[in-house]
C-alpha cells in the first residue's frame, strides 16, 4: 500500500461545516449578520467502519478530532489509548465512534497496510444506512479539516497620504486582507476604515467595513479578512508598523487573452481578478458585503471559472453546502430561481467536469428539488409566488408576484436537464421530466407570449402589460422558440430600447448569451465594452453588482438604502470571460469532461489577439491577425467551424462544415 492516509469524515458534512464558518463571517460595521435561510450542521455522533486484514504486526496510528471510543471486534473495545495500536498480524473489524458538537468528527489512521481513505472506511450517522466515507487533501495527521489554514502573501499601498485625522493607504486595486498592527501601545483604542471607493472610506459614519478594537498586545491582528482599495487608521492609534495580508488562492487563472484593444485587455484582467477575490473556500457573491454563497450568483462563477481558473473542488464545495440537509422544507437561499440555478448547475459540471461520481452522489437531493418544485405548482403546472419565498429574477422594478413569465422557462430548462442528468447517470429515462417540460412550455406560451413576446406575469388570473427582457431573452438562450418566434422577441424585446432596460451585470450576461445565439450582426464586443468599459472608466478596478451610466458621483455607490451598499467586487461581474471564450470565440465541449470540443469564433468583431483557454485537463491556444486563424489543442479532439471566407489547410479532414483537429495539432486558416 502506497497512498497516504487521509482525515475522513461523514458526506458532505465538511463542506457544511466549512459552510457555517464562512457564512458566519459577514459584518456590516461591526454588526454581525448571518444568512436568513436554514443552515444545516453536520453530524455531531458518527461512527467509523473499516475491515482490514494485516500480513504481519503493525504498528497503526489513530488520531480523532472529538471524544471517541474504539471498539474492535476481534480485541474489544481498546482501553488506555495512547494514540497507537500494535495489532498482529490477522483479519479485523474497528468501529471508531466519534462525537464533536463544535467541529466536524474526523479521524486518521495509519499504518502500513491499512491507511484511512474514502476506500477503506465506511461510515453512518447512526441511522443503520451506510456510505464510504468522505475524504479530501487533507492527508498530514497535523492539519485536520478542522484547521484554520491561512494562504496570505503581504501587499503593500501603490500610496500613502498623512493627515491631521490620520493615515490613507491606496492599495491601487481591490484586495481582500486583514491586518497585523505592530507596536501598539496597550490599552489603545483603534479605528481602522475601509472603502472599495474614496468616497466610502472617507465617511467614517457610513462605510460599510470598519474595525474597532482596544489593544491588548503589542502586535494585533484582525481576525476576518475586509474587502476594501482604501484603508484610512486613525491618527489616535499609535503604531510603529502595519503589515496588510491578503488572502490568496491556491488556484490560479490557467487562461490568458491579449489583444490590440486596450480595454478589451482590461476587461478581461479585471475579471479574472473580480472572480479570485470571490474565490475562497466557496464561490461568494461578493468580496465586501455579503460574502455568502447565493445559488444564482455561484451558477455564473461556475461557468466564469470553466474558462478561467478551472477549480472543480470549489464547484463541488459550493454546491454541496448549498443543497444542505434533508428534509427539503424551502427553497435553496429560499429563493424560487434560485433552486433551479443550482439543477441547472449539476448538468453544467457534468457537461464541463465529467465528474459522473460526483453528481450522481447528489443526484437524489437534486430528485429532492424537483418533487419541492413539482409540488408547488398550481392548477395550470406554473410555479408561482408562495408566501416566504422570494421570487428574485433580477435587482428591477417589477412585479414577481403571482406567476411570471421567467419563473416557467426556467423550470422548463431545469426540467430538461434534469431528465438528461437522469438519462446520462443511468437513473432512469427521464421521459416524465421531458414530457412535463413540453406540457408546461405549451402552457407558457399559450398563456403568456402575446403580441410576438413574453408579458412579464400574471395575478389572479389579470395578465400584466408589462414587459421584461426576462423570459424572452432565457427562452432564446435555452433553443425554445421556432425561428418565427424568435425573431419577434429580439426585435420586440432584446433590440428594443424602449424596454426595461438591466442595471445589473448578472442579467446583462444573459442578454449578451442569447444574442450570441443569433445571426444578427450584433456586437457583444461593443457592448462590453461599453457597459463594463463604462465601469472602468469610473474607476473600478473589479466589477459591480449594478452599473447604470446615467449614475453621477456618489450615488452610483448607493444600493440597499445605504450610500455604499452596492458592492463593487461582485462575482458575476466577471462573466466577460464566459462571453469572450464561450460566445465570441464559441468554444464549448461537445462531449462530457470536455473529452471532446467545438470552436466556432465570430471573428468580425474580434480585434487581432491571442488566447489560451482551458478546456478540461488541457488548453486550446487561439492567434488571430485578421488574415490568419491559428489554433491548436493539446487537450483532445475538437471541430473548428471558421467564418466563411477563411481557407483550411490541405491536409485538414473535414467532419460536416467544420474541420478536425487532433490532440497536439496545429491548424492555421487564412483569408
Amino acid at each position: 500500500m502506497t497512498k497516504k492516509a487521509k482525515w475522513i469524515w461523514y458526506p458532505g458534512d465538511y463542506e457544511i461545516a466549512l459552510f457555517n464558518k464562512c457564512m458566519a463571517k459577514r459584518y456590516e460595521r461591526d454588526v454581525l449578520i448571518t444568512p436568513f435561510w436554514r443552515m444545516d450542521t453536520h453530524y455531531v455522533t458518527v461512527k467509523f467502519y473499516g475491515d482490514f486484514k494485516l500480513t504481519k504486526r503493525n504498528r497503526i496510528t489513530v488520531k480523532v478530532d472529538g471524544t471517541f471510543n474504539i471498539f474492535i471486534e476481534e480485541l474489544g473495545y481498546i482501553y488506555d489509548f495512547d494514540g497507537v495500536l500494535d495489532l498482529p498480524a490477522g483479519e479485523y473489524h474497528m468501529q471508531i465512534l466519534v462525537n464533536n458538537v463544535g467541529k466536524l468528527p474526523c479521524v486518521y489512521v495509519d499504518g502500513e497496510e491499512i491507511k484511512s481513505s474514502s476506500e477503506t472506511f465506511r461510515v453512518t450517522c447512526q441511522d443503520n444506512v451506510f456510505y464510504p466515507a468522505a475524504d479530501g487533501k487533507f492527508d498530514d495527521i497535523a492539519v485536520s479539516p478542522n484547521s484554520d489554514v491561512r494562504h496570505e502573501e503581504e501587499v503593500f499601498p501603490v500610496a500613502v497620504k498623512n493627515t491631521e485625522k490620520g493615515v490613507l493607504y491606496d492599495f491601487g486595486k481591490e484586495i481582500s486582507a486583514r491586518l497585523r498592527l505592530k507596536g501598539c501601545k496597550k490599552g489603545t483604542k483603534f479605528e481602522c476604515y475601509y472603502g472599495e471607493s474614496l468616497e466610502e472610506v472617507s465617511d467614517e459614519a457610513h462605510c460599510e467595513q470598519l474595525d474597532r478594537f482596544t489593544a491588548l498586545n503589542e502586535t494585533e491582528e484582525t481576525p476576518i479578512n475586509k474587502a476594501f482599495r482604501y484603508l484610512f487608521v486613525k491618527a489616535d492609534c499609535p503604531y510603529k508598523e502595519i503589515n496588510v495580508l491578503s488572502e490568496t488562492s491556491e488556484v490560479k487563472n490557467k487562461g490568458f487573452f491579449e489583444s490590440d484593444d486596450d480595454t478589451l485587455n482590461k476587461i478581461y484582467e479585471v475579471s479574472v481578478h473580480t472572480l479570485d477575490l470571490c474565490k475562497g473556500d466557496f464561490f461568494l457573491d461578493g468580496a465586501k458585503r455579503d460574502r455568502w454563497a447565493w445559488s444564482g450568483d455561484a451558477y455564473q462563477s461556475f461557468l466564469v471559472n470553466y474558462y478561467s481558473f478551472c477549480d472543480d473542488e470549489t464547484v463541488k464545495r459550493t454546491i454541496t453546502a448549498l443543497k444542505g440537509k434533508e428534509p427539503i422544507k424551502t427553497h435553496i437561499n429560499h429563493i424560487m430561481d434560485y433552486t433551479m440555478y443550482w439543477i441547472l448547475s449539476l448538468y453544467d459540471y457534468l457537461e464541463y467536469g465529467g465528474d459522473e461520481k460526483f453528481v450522481s452522489g447528489v443526484y437524489e437531493s437534486a430528485k429532492g428539488y424537483m418533487d419541492f418544485l413539482l409540488q408547488r405548482r398550481n392548477e395550470d403546472g406554473f410555479l408561482y409566488y408562495i408566501t416566504g419565498d422570494w421570487v428574485f429574477i433580477d435587482w428591477a422594478e417589477m412585479d414577481n408576484t403571482g406567476e411570471t413569465s421567467f419563473e416557467q422557462i426556467l423550470f422548463v430548462q431545469t426540467l430538461r436537464k434534469f431528465a438528461e442528468i437522469t438519462r446520462l447517470l443511468n437513473k432512469g429515462d427521464g421521459a416524465y421530466y421531458d414530457e412535463t417540460a413540453q406540457k408546461l412550455l405549451d402552457k407558457t406560451i399559450e398563456v403568456f407570449y402575446k403580441d410576438g413576446r413574453f408579458v412579464h406575469g400574471r395575478n389572479n388570473g389579470v395578465l400584466q402589460k408589462k414587459v421584461t427582457r426576462y423570459a424572452n431573452m432565457f427562452a432564446i438562450l435555452f433553443d425554445l422558440l421556432d425561428e418565427k418566434m424568435t425573431k419577434s422577441v429580439v426585435e420586440k424585446v432584446l433590440l428594443n430600447g424602449d424596454v426595461q432596460k438591466i442595471t445589473t451585470p448578472y442579467m446583462r450576461f444573459y442578454e449578451q448569451a442569447a444574442l450570441s445565439k443569433i445571426d444578427s450582426g450584433y456586437d457583444i464586443v461593443s457592448e462590453m465594452k461599453d457597459y463594463w468599459g463604462g465601469m472602468l472608466k469610473c474607476g473600478a478596478t473589479t466589477f459591480w453588482e449594478a452599473f447604470d451610466p446615467n449614475e453621477k458621483g456618489a450615488e452610483k455607490y448607493a444600493m440597499y438604502g445605504r450610500p455604499f451598499g452596492k458592492s463593487l467586487c461582485h462575482a458575476w461581474g466577471a462573466n466577460p470571460i464566459y462571453l469572450i471564450y464561450n460566445c465570441i470565440l464559441g468554444i464549448k465541449p461537445s462531449s462530457l469532461g470536455y473529452k471532446s470540443f467545438v470552436c466556432r469564433p465570430k471573428l468580425w468583431m474580434m480585434p487581432n489577439f491571442k488566447c489560451g483557454c482551458p478546456i478540461g485537463n488541457g488548453m486550446i491556444y487561439i492567434s488571430y491577425d485578421g488574415k490568419a486563424f491559428d489554433i491548436r489543442s493539446d487537450g483532445g479532439e475538437g471541430v473548428v467551424y471558421v467564418p466563411e471566407g477563411f481557407i483550411a489547410p490541405k491536409t485538414a479532414k473535414k467532419s460536416g462544415e467544420g474541420y478536425v483537429i487532433s490532440d497536439g495539432e496545429n491548424l492555421v486558416f487564412t483569408r
